[in-house]
């Protein structure tokens, strides 16, 4: 016979959408044991809730207000733009739920992405197999910024000869370049060391270790050039990097950009127009954008 699941806690959290992989990953820091999405609430916000262990009813209480403040700060926003309630949920199974929107998906012809828990026998028929669980590094693809990204790179990473992730979070998109192009030099960085920490964790799981080199090195530590370049953050930092970005990037090179806002995403592009990226595809998923530009061969005439 079977124990019934304890009590727990769930936090569910309104937020803009802009802000969703921010306020998963703080989520997670605050010791959530799962996230999972609701659907959008009557503003438009993305509703997130998280489970929590019991005990954490007194913490989460204090926490809870000084992270929307944090979120309003970071993204320039009214701190009424976000709410949330602690509620007790009574013998219900979090681990179950959080596992229910976390599916396998395929992204292209090759590659494939799926959580840990999930039946060998049931994976999709993909040459290449992901296996991700969300986590403390927000990363395990089904975020539409990440998909975008993913689907982007099955066609790009094939035919690139140096690679680097910027903010690369649980490591998927430079795991996914490596198990696509093992000829390739992939390098992903990220400014959190206990980020790169879980990032090496799944290549491990993935029998990828050794094949990305995760680092929180600063860009200006790398060493160019790279031909294929992806971004997946926010949208300041992208433009904040984006100097370093074209810096480091060689003639003809790719650049995929993801985090994008649909909103704030032409104020993005022009940045990098101006340094001379060419724009390219520009994808659309749930109110996000991603686009791949190209570093032209030679510079353009005035």
């Amino acid at each position: 016979m079977s124990a019934r699941p304890s009590n727990w806690l769930k936090v569910v959290f309104h937020a803009p959408p802009v802000t969703s992989e921010a306020v998963s990953e703080l989520l997670f820091q605050a010791g959530a044991k799962g996230l999972w999405e609701d659907s959008p609430d009557d503003q438009g916000r993305l509703v997130t809730m998280a489970g929590f262990v019991e005990e954490d009813g007194a913490r989460l209480a204090d926490l809870l207000p000084g992270l929307a403040e944090r979120l309003a700060e970071a993204f320039d926003l009214a701190a009424g733009d976000f709410h949330f309630s602690l509620e007790l949920e009574e013998n219900h199974d979090w681990a179950e739920k959080w596992k229910e929107g976390l599916a396998p998906f395929t992204a292209g012809p090759r590659l494939a992405v799926a959580p840990t828990w999930w039946p060998e026998k049931d994976l999709p028929e993909r040459e290449v197999v992901l296996r991700i669980d969300p986590g403390l590094a927000f990363g395990s693809g089904h975020h539409a910024t990440t998909f975008m990204c993913l689907t982007s790179l099955a066609e790009l990473a094939p035919a690139a000869k140096r690679i680097l992730d910027v903010g690369a979070g649980s490591g998927i998109l430079a795991l996914a370049c490596a198990a696509l192009n093992p000829a390739a030099v992939v390098i992903g960085v990220d400014n959190d060391p206990e980020t790169v920490e879980v990032a090496e964790g799944n290549a491990a799981a993935n029998g990828l270790t050794g094949r990305v080199d995760f680092s929180d090195r600063p860009l200006d530590r790398l060493d160019p050039p790279f031909d294929l370049i992806v971004a997946n953050i926010t949208s300041n930092p992208l433009m904040e990097l984006a100097p370093g970005l074209t810096g480091l990037a060689g003639p003809g090179a790719r650049l995929v950009l993801s985090g994008l806002p649909e909103t704030q995403a032409p104020e993005v592009y022009e940045v990098y127009g101006r340094l001379g990226w060419l724009g390219g595809e520009i994808s659309r998923l749930d109110g996000w954008e991603a686009r791949v530009f190209t570093r032209p061969v030679r510079p353009l005439a005035d």
